[in-house]
């Protein structure tokens, strides 16, 4: 067991979203460079510039094992970088990235899932020494292809040897101011030197001593981080990876003159030459210290008459860096989803009791002008306070999208099966607890493709006229107030006689065979238990997956529907809401309850005219409105309740329309649009198929009754 250093604990969030963040970008690199086959210098660039950081961030938070394996990684693409060349076909390279992404992962889950600050320390041994042995293998192939290594040694010998530019002589400095309020700017700083070190040939910083003195954050609150590097430096690239730095709000360019006023006489910087071999491996991490420069020479005079005048610039620089129109960097802060949540629900609160107040009874048939229109005023309010909260939490699919294409990588190596993975609509926005909430069914249902519907032979998909390599699609796309998202694949589809035949044999059918439609035998892959694989294998054979995929979506308001055709492939079609919370409402009256259909989902409401009704050759009920015959649908009768009105012309008819489905639902009347909270059924209600009948959930209405949410998805359906 390991523990977490005292101190360290108020950073850990921090670190585990700049981390996962940076493993996220890691995995899209090497998917795409896969993909192409081909490693550009950027992206060599960008993954030893990510291992870099992971190693100083890990060090910085006593976490040895992950900053070691960081490292290692680092020392492997230190080669990569320096040869690009001899990355060409090798294969596993990705693999072992892959490993190491993956270890960090599981690594992190377990400290974040710590007990009183412990956690289960990994062992990486085995991944660090396949690290090492490929640096090797790769400096082999580079020593090969390449001038000769100790040539290359000595050279940089030489290079480290050679005393630095002096003063004031072909030097870049450049000021740093991080976020008011971002704390522990010393270690930020210390950081964001271990970012640069080495794109620097020759690095000078001040305050100096940010690693190992805390109170050198006030050095840098009040007059800011100075960097002095080379002129003979990318210096484009070096003010890039400082401005894309976390926490840095602004930086300015200084002069010689400028600079000499920050740094006052005594002051010592630090100089870290680059390094172009890593070092032999250690068994024990080891923190780099920055080697010793000569002192800067700085005017002392100058320094004590302008201290002042470098204090006001210092203010100033961060009192105007959002307002100028040059800010580096959006203003931007992070917020615990918690918060969010909590703010979210004072939002419905006060929209609920917002209907309470202006639905008073005590109001009613009172003429209050004024009342009515500070009512009106605080309806407009309110819904902007709802669309400004909604908007914060509303996040893209991207990132879950990108992670499917990860599973996909995986299974094509283990199955061996090519296949093109199509992602669309990305950028399709949703809420976060949503967002989280799809995961785990994104990943069943794609591995459901790879695994069960693309063919395992290829001669079975030439045979039926189709490519060689299958395509699996993952796209989103908004749909009158909700995100459909669709999992396709071009594969064997499902076989209806097959599905029958297993839900025999495992006794799930409720009524005759021969009852069944297509699309009723295709959802029995939703039932708990059910699977079509004979032999358990690593993805699949266990008989669970889609129930839980099924279970999952219905959690956060959604439903699934299985569309397939044997040979041809399978859609899976999710509909989820973009919010879970608060929906715009219609309500409406049948006998004593009182419903709210989604505003989103009507089309038009009218009254009933005599000879506009008419009846298919089953019998049922349609209404003929421009020309189209919509069926009708009997409110009472659906749910069982008792009112007087029962003749269509006496109540009204709403024209609902979801998934290109049309209904005409009949009320007794049209109470009016309210904004409503969803609140889920009780759990002791959980045991019938509530959800199944079309409805979604409950709402207070403004008198303290309840008000049922109907789920036209699953009524029409």
């Amino acid at each position: 067991m390991a523990k977490i250093e005292p101190g360290m604990e108020a950073m850990l969030d921090m670190y585990f979203y700049e981390t996962n963040s940076l493993l996220e970008q890691l995995d899209e690199i090497l998917l795409r460079t896969e993909q192409a086959n081909a490693f550009e210098s950027d992206d060599i660039k960008e993954i030893f510039r990510i291992m870099h950081t992971i190693k100083g961030s890990s060090a910085m938070m006593g976490f040895d094992n992950l900053s070691v394996l960081a490292h290692k990684a680092e020392d492997m693409f230190f080669v990569i970088r320096e040869n690009p060349d001899v990355i060409t076909d090798v294969s596993f390279v990705y693999d072992l990235v892959f490993q190491v992404s993956d270890s960090y992962k599981a690594q992190i889950e377990a400290i974040q899932n710590h007990d009183n600050g412990e956690y289960e320390l990994s062992d990486f041994d085995g991944l660090i020494n396949k690290l090492l042995k490929a640096r090797d293998q790769l400096s082999s192939e580079a020593s090969g292809e390449a001038a000769p290594s100790s040539k290359s040694e000595a050279s940089d010998s030489e290079s480290s040897a050679a005393p630095a530019p002096k003063t004031g002589s072909g030097k870049v400095s450049v000021r740093v101011f991080f976020e008011e309020g971002c704390q522990m700017e010393n270690l930020r700083a210390f950081l964001l030197i271990n970012t640069i070190r080495e794109e620097c040939s020759f690095l000078e910083f001040y305050p100096a001593d940010v690693e190992t003195n805390a109170e050198s954050s006030k050095e840098i609150v009040d007059h800011g981080f100075l960097i002095t590097f080379s002129e003979e430096d990318n210096r484009d690239y070096i003010l890039k990876l400082i401005e894309t730095a976390l926490n840095v709000q602004s930086y300015e360019i200084l002069s010689d003159e400028e600079a000499a006023e920050v740094v006052p006489e005594t002051a010592a910087a630090a100089e870290a030459p680059k390094a172009e071999l890593p070092p032999e491996p250690a068994a024990e991490l080891k923190t780099e210290k920055p080697a010793p420069a000569p002192k800067s020479e700085p005017a002392a005079s100058a320094a004590e008459d302008k201290a002042q005048s470098a204090v006001e610039k210092a203010q100033a620089a961060v009192a105007n860096a959002n307002a100028q129109s040059g800010a580096q960097k959006q203003n931007l802060i992070s917020v615990n989803l918690a918060k969010l949540d909590a703010l979210h629900d004072i939002v419905g609160e006060i929209i609920t009791t917002e209907s309470m107040v202006i639905s008073n009874p005590d109001l009613e048939g009172l003429e209050l002008e004024s009342f009515n229109k500070a009512a009106r005023d605080l309806r407009k309010l309110t819904s902007e306070l709802q669309d400004t909260v909604m908007s914060i939490r509303m996040v893209p699919l991207a990132g879950v999208f990108q992670k499917m294409n990860r599973i996909v990588r995986d299974m094509r190596k283990k199955l061996g099966k090519e296949v093109d993975f199509v992602i669309e609509g990305e950028n399709t926005e949703v809420d976060k607890s949503i967002v989280d909430s799809l995961q785990d069914p994104l990943m069943h249902l794609v591995r459901n493709c790879m695994d069960h519907g693309i063919e395992d032979d290829v001669k079975d998909r030439t045979a039926l006229g189709k490519p060689e390599k299958g395509t699996i699609k993952l796209t989103a796309q908004n749909a009158s107030g909700e995100v459909v998202i669709i999992v396709s694949d071009d594969g064997a589809g499902i076989d209806p006689e097959k599905i029958m035949a297993k839900a025999r044999r495992m006794g799930l059918l409720t009524k005759p065979e021969n009852e069944y439609s297509e699309k009723e035998i295709q959802n029995l892959i939703l039932l708990p238990g059910f699977s079509t694989n004979e032999e358990v294998t690593e993805f699949s054979g266990r008989g669970v997956g889609m129930d839980v995929v099924k279970a999952n979506i219905e959690k956060c308001g959604g439903a699934i529907i299985v569309d397939s055709k044997k040979g041809s492939g399978t859609n899976f079609i999710i509909k989820i809401p973009l919010t879970l919370a608060i929906i715009d409402g219609m309500e409406i009256s049948v006998g004593d309850l009182v419903f709210s259909v989604p505003i989103s989902t009507i089309r038009e409401s009218f009254k009933v005219e005599s000879g506009q009704i008419l009846r298919d050759t089953s019998g049922n009920e349609m209404i003929m409105i421009r020309g189209v015959c919509y069926p009708i649908l009997r409110m009472h009768e659906k749910f069982g309740i008792e009112t007087e009105i029962t003749n269509l012309e006496d109540g009204i008819l709403l024209l609902v329309e979801t998934d290109n489905k049309s209904v005409c639902i009949f009320a007794d009347r049209l109470i009016g649009e309210q904004q409503v909270v969803v609140k889920p059924f009780p759990t002791y209600l959980s045991r019938y198929n509530i959800k199944g009948e079309g409805l979604s959930g409950c709402t207070i209405m403004g008198d303290g009754s309840i008000s049922l949410i109907i789920d036209t998805n699953t009524l029409i359906g």
